[in-house]
């Protein structure tokens, strides 16, 4: 229980706010390629993507502590993810995101968590959920809110909560191209929710925590 509760308090929003597959450049504003709004974004995108993160666990390891907490422990781990979602022609998104999370040195791991060497590979999935705050169609920019959940379901870009239990929120930006078949994107903000998945600070990290990149597929 303790090795899918350290993946999955963390898997939330470090990919999943972004849903990519690597890191692209958006610190100078570009003009769009023309012919984008919000309707034409809508349809489905296929994501991969890769992030590093650090968590905070009390110093007997049993559990994940704010890392502004004293004493903590803290440990690296990295994470890769496969997402599909669907977006509709005002902005909201909706998809399922698989992610894998290993840690960073497995010899440090495996010192810190006896016995469980053999099982620093930890999968699991989230639903998440998007809504653009903010588009101008002449830069081809934007921002959105993130949410993410363990459970529920996507009925199209809309979300069925039935079940679910939301376990972070946060913000991004992102930037379309190629006529809007790709969309960059970049991390802004990211909060926890008290939950059986995580405690509000129990990430250390540095944001923008990471870019990424959707790319569009055929219906």
């Amino acid at each position: 229980m303790m090795k899918l509760r350290i993946a999955a308090g963390v898997g939330l929003l470090l990919i999943t706010a972004t849903m990519a597959c690597g890191p692209v450049g958006m610190s100078q504003p570009r003009a769009s390629d023309g012919g984008v709004t919000l309707a034409s974004l809508a349809g489905k995108f296929a994501s991969k993507g890769s992030v590093s993160y650090t968590l905070c666990f009390g110093t007997s390891f049993s559990a994940l502590v704010d890392c502004a907490s004293s004493p903590h422990q803290e440990v690296p781990f990295n994470m890769t993810a496969v997402a599909h979602n669907i977006r509709d022609a005002v902005g909201n998104s909706c998809g399922v995101t698989t992610l894998t999370s290993t840690p960073a040195d497995a010899a440090v791991y495996g010192t810190k968590f006896p016995g469980r060497v053999n099982f620093t590979r930890i999968d699991f999935t989230r639903t998440n959920v998007s809504t653009t705050t903010s588009f101008d169609p002449t830069t081809g920019s934007g921002t959105a809110s993130v949410r993410q959940y363990h459970g529920g379901s996507c009925v199209g870009a809309a979300f069925d909560s039935t079940g679910a239990i939301l376990t972070g929120t946060g913000t991004q930006s992102f930037m379309v191209s190629d006529s809007g078949n790709r969309i960059e994107t970049i991390t802004t903000s990211l909060s926890f929710v008290t939950s059986p998945f995580g405690v509000p600070g129990m990430l250390k990290e540095t944001m923008p925590v990471n870019k990424a990149t959707s790319i569009r597929e055929s219906d």
